[in-house]
Order: structure tokens, then C-alpha cells, then sequence
């Protein structure tokens, strides 16, 4: 699946639903871990931008991008992106997110693209500003280094 592929399917649903939809536009900061099959475990720190758009009484769709520096001397040094679909679910006081889109890894003068998927709850902190915990699987490459696990908290503030 390629970026132009989700950033179309995420234009599209977002200029079908604005006009009849209430939006949120957000940007935050995440403290990530993300564990690969083989090779260094790394911290990163990500900022975030995103927006969603209430479809129905409790569900949502959104689109979110992201870039991931890496924290520390540990690891390997990955820098990543993603642009990902988001599926939400108000239960309440918690809201279930579902995602599926496209990460890149830059390790060095190497780039590898592949597909992204993960699950999560957000919750309000304040008004304007939400925490999240969140679990993305990242498919990469075609080795165990670039298939990497991340777990994420971060914070994100509602304009």
C-alpha cells in the first residue's frame, strides 16, 4: 500500500465528512519504545498532528502523520515516519482507537517503507488537552530488524 494511496483514502473521507461532521484538529508529543524482533531496542520521541471527524453517534474517522527522532545512544538510530487511518469508538470516558497506514524507517543512508497497524484508548485529561496509550505493529522490510513493535504514550492538545 502506498503513501498516496492512504493520503487519498484520508483526503476523501475527510472532505465527506468536514462539511457535516464536527472536527477535532490536534498536535501533540509521544514518548515511544519500540522493540524489533532482532536487532536494538529504541526510544524515540514523536510529534504528532492529526484530525477527526465524529461520523455517527459514537464513531469516528481520522487521519494522523507523525515523526519519531530517536532518543538516547541506544539502538540503531531509526528515524521514522507514519501516516496512518484512524477508526475511534466513544465508550465514554474512553475512546478505542483502531489504525492502518504507512510507516517509513530511515537507518542510516538506507529507507524502508512498509505498513503500519495499531490499537489504543485516549482519554480527556483537561478540555483542550488528551493522553493516549497506544500499541503499533510496523512491517517494514523484509528482515526482523525493520518489523518493530512500538508502544507509545503521549499527549495531545485539542484547538
Amino acid at each position: 500500500m502506498s503513501i498516496r494511496m492512504i493520503l487519498a483514502a484520508c483526503a476523501l473521507t475527510a472532505s465527506a465528512t468536514a462539511a457535516s461532521a464536527q472536527t477535532t484538529v490536534y498536535l501533540g508529543a509521544g514518548a515511544d519504545y519500540g522493540y524489533p524482533h532482532s536487532g536494538d531496542e529504541q526510544a524515540f520521541g514523536s510529534l504528532i498532528a492529526g484530525a477527526t471527524f465524529d461520523l455517527w453517534e459514537n464513531m469516528g474517522l481520522g487521519i494522523e502523520g507523525e515523526v519519531g527522532e530517536p532518543i538516547g545512544d541506544g539502538g540503531d538510530g531509526r528515524e521514522t515516519s507514519r501516516v496512518r487511518g484512524l477508526f475511534t469508538y466513544d465508550f465514554g470516558d474512553v475512546t478505542g482507537i483502531a489504525s492502518l497506514g504507512v510507516v517509513q524507517y530511515e537507518l542510516g543512508d538506507e529507507t524502508f517503507d512498509g505498513e503500519t497497524f495499531g490499537i489504543g484508548a485516549q482519554m480527556g485529561v483537561t478540555d483542550r488537552l488528551d493522553g493516549r496509550f497506544e500499541i503499533m505493529r510496523d512491517f517494514a522490510g523484509d528482515d526482523y530488524g525493520t518489523n518493530v513493535t512500538t508502544s507509545r504514550i503521549s499527549l495531545l492538545f485539542n484547538f
